[in-house]
């Protein structure tokens, strides 16, 4: 039971580590694209229709994907408060999982003495006789 429980932590652990990667890698992105959406708005001084054109095509192609990374980075910031809380609620039960073990350990040991307790004075008494 505590090894499944263990892999199950694991499990959870890994894909908390995984969803921090991909939120770190989206905002390094979001933020790449917040540059090259300023530097794509700075006046050029004259240009062409086709440059113009071109500029406001990448310029709308960048704050479409802006919004699409940030909206992407709004729901993994929720999955990963969801990991966090999961990943919580494993390790405390895992732990109250070690706890009974331990106890059950320790109640087993117990009752061997106190066998060992019972048959000891009895064998002595029978060997004296």
């Amino acid at each position: 039971m505590m090894k499944r429980e263990t892999m199950r932590l694991r499990q959870k652990a890994d894909a908390l580590g995984g969803l921090v990667g991909d939120q770190t890698r989206l905002s390094d992105l979001d933020a790449k694209l917040a540059e090259l959406i300023v530097e794509n708005s700075q006046d050029r001084g004259t240009q062409t229709v086709s440059a113009l054109r071109s500029q406001a095509f990448y310029g709308r192609e960048m704050a479409e994907q802006r919004e699409f990374a940030q909206n992407r980075l709004e729901f993994l910031g929720r999955e990963i408060e969801t990991a966090q809380m999961q990943l919580a609620q494993s390790k405390q039960k895992e732990k109250m999982l070690e706890e009974r073990a331990a106890q059950e350990r320790r109640l087993l040991a117990q009752d061997a003495l106190d066998l060992a307790d019972r048959l000891s004075p009895a064998q002595k008494i029978e060997r004296k006789l």
